[in-house]
C-alpha cells in the first residue's frame, strides 16, 4: 500500500506541573488494600510523592506525519524517510493514514535522587522515589494520549493504542529507527548501545490515526 508523501512536523510538547499521587506508588509496589499499608511506609509515600513533583522536568517531543506505506511482510515506512519491521506494528495501524511518534522523560533529577537515597541507605525512600518516577512519566502518557484523541478527533479520526519497540515482540532495535524521526531535534534523551533510553524514566510510542470511516 503505497500514499502520497506529505510533509511531516516535530513539536515540542509543553506539561503543567505534574502531579504524583502517593496512593499509585503504593499500589505499584502491590499493596492491594491501602487501608493495611503501615502508616510509616504511607507517610514515606507522601513524602516521597512530594519530593518527586519536585524534581521532575517533564519534556516531551511529537513527530506528525503520513504513512506512506504498510506491507503485509511488516515493513512502514512513515514520512520519506523512517522505516520500522514489525508485523505487530502493522496490525496496529491497520487503516492508519497519519502517525504520532512520542518521545517523553521527567529528566534526570529523580532517579540521581533515588540513587542518592539508596546509597545513603534509605531503601524504602529511594524505592518509593523511582516508582513515583513511574508514576510521573505515567501521568506524561496519559496528558499526551488525550491530546492526540482530541486532535484526532478533530481531524475525523480515531486514536490506535500505543506501540513502542520493546512491547509485543517488536524489537527493542527499532528505538534506533524511532528516534531517527526526530533527527535534527534537540531532545535531551538518547539511547545506549542496546537502544536503552536515557534518561532512564523516559517513554517512546507509535499511535496511528484512523479515519472514521475505517474505524470500524
Amino acid at each position: 500500500m503505497h500514499r502520497q508523501v506529505r510533509r511531516a512536523v516535530v513539536d515540542r510538547l509543553t506539561f503543567n506541573p505534574v502531579h504524583v499521587d502517593p496512593d499509585l506508588i503504593l499500589r505499584l509496589q502491590k499493596y492491594r488494600q491501602l487501608d493495611t499499608v503501615p502508616q510509616a511506609v504511607k507517610d514515606v509515600a507522601r513524602r516521597m510523592a512530594a519530593s518527586a513533583e519536585g524534581l521532575v522536568e517533564p519534556q516531551g517531543w511529537i513527530w506528525r506525519g503520513p504513512v506512506n506505506r504498510v506491507d503485509a511482510t511488516g515493513h512502514i515506512q512513515i514520512g520519506d524517510a523512517v522505516r520500522f519491521e514489525s508485523p505487530t506494528l502493522v496490525r496496529v495501524l491497520e487503516g492508519a493514514t497519519d502517525i504520532a511518534v512520542v518521545v517523553l522523560t521527567i529528566g534526570p533529577r529523580l532517579e540521581r535522587r533515588s540513587h542518592e537515597l539508596m546509597g545513603e541507605e534509605q531503601l524504602v525512600e529511594g524505592l518509593l522515589l523511582d516508582t513515583a518516577g513511574w508514576v510521573a512519566i505515567d501521568a506524561l502518557l496519559k496528558d499526551t494520549r488525550r491530546r492526540l484523541a482530541a486532535d484526532a478527533k478533530a481531524q475525523g479520526c480515531r486514536l490506535t493504542g500505543r506501540m513502542a519497540p520493546g512491547l509485543a515482540g517488536w524489537g527493542l532495535e527499532q528505538q534506533r529507527a524511532l528516534f531517527s524521526a526526530f533527527d535534527g531535534a534537540a531532545l535531551s534523551v538518547h539511547l545506549t548501545e542496546a537502544c536503552v533510553m536515557i534518561p532512564r524514566k523516559s517513554v517512546s510510542g507509535i499511535y496511528g490515526l484512523v479515519p472514521v470511516t475505517h474505524a470500524g
